[in-house]
């Protein structure tokens, strides 16, 4: 793997681009909208501080469900209990009372075409500062060029449309990686007819894939591209804001066939946008769109 910072000095939290490629083996294949689910590992810091309380050799042999390995590896990728509550287990009797780290969950963005798989990963961060486990792992964790465990996940509940059709894309923070992938579906199959809304806080920071989206209006297969910056010294906004100043070309690409996807934030994005069509198309005939297939999101 190989990671790139793509928000130096900006005022969120530090995001970074991720372009993957499998270990020995052919590139899976996968539609724009699926999901790649993350295998997070434990900081290696964390892990050696709970060896050294137990007094357990880090390359200590222990039998796990995949067969035999280093007690060091095994719990890189578990859950890892409070010293006090395995204190004097053997190294096998500790493998076996340990249980999975949970998976976390990334849109795509990129097509098989281009042969990687590339995320955008925002490095979250706990209430004692510390770095979420799946964005602490790609983020921090993993070194360049190391392994990380990944499967894909059809969601066929977010792929996109027929290319032959107008496609409206709406998102905001690191939820542009889900909307990025259509379109560069539809620059395979050179279609046009696709019009971006994006919004993040900083215009000089956060204009992530900024050079390709430029490329992709010059070139025509972007049509139109809104950008709003909650932080920007003259005119912030959000992404909804854009929406509904545009909402007589809505309506107009509506009407012309065009579907519309949403992908970011849930908690309020999401819900702001979604408001926003009800109020440019009317609810009924949002909610047409969404049992029609023609509004989906893929939001978090």
């Amino acid at each position: 793997q190989a990671r790139t910072r793509v928000s130096e000095a900006s005022p969120g939290a530090a995001v970074f681009d991720h372009k993957l490629v499998p270990a020995g083996a052919a590139l899976p294949g996968w539609t724009p909208g699926d999901i790649a689910e993350i295998g997070p590992r434990n900081a290696p810091a964390q892990v050696h501080a709970l060896l050294r309380a137990l007094r357990l050799a880090p390359l200590a042999s222990v039998v796990a469900d995949h067969g035999p390995e280093p007690l060091a590896g095994l719990l890189s990728r578990m859950r890892l209990p409070e010293a006090a509550h395995v204190q004097g287990m053997s190294a096998q009797d500790l493998a076996e009372h340990l249980r999975p780290l949970p998976h976390r969950e990334y849109s795509i963005a990129s097509i098989p075409e281009e042969g990687h798989l590339r995320l955008l990963v925002r490095r979250m961060s706990r209430a004692d500062g510390t770095p979420g486990l799946g964005s602490g792992w790609l983020c921090d964790h993993v070194e360049p060029g190391g392994t990380i465990d990944l499967r894909l996940r059809r969601n066929p509940g977010f792929h996109p449309p027929s290319t032959a059709l107008p496609l409206v894309l709406v998102g905001n923070g690191t939820g542009i990686a889900g909307l990025v992938a259509p379109l560069r579906a539809r620059i395979a199959a050179r279609a046009h007819a696709a019009w971006l809304l994006f919004g993040e806080r900083s215009p000089l920071h956060d204009r992530f894939y900024g050079e390709e989206i430029r490329g992709w209006l010059a070139d025509g297969v972007l049509e139109r591209v809104d950008l709003a910056f909650s932080r920007a010294p003259a005119d912030p906004a959000y992404v909804q804001d854009r929406l509904s100043a545009a909402g007589d070309t809505l309506r107009d690409w509506v009407g012309r066939g065009a579907s519309i996807l949403v992908c970011g934030n849930a908690t309020g994005m999401a819900p702001a946008v979604d408001a926003a069509l009800a109020g440019i198309l009317g609810e009924r005939v949002r909610d047409e769109l969404r049992a029609t297939g023609r509004y989906r999101r893929d939001v978090y």
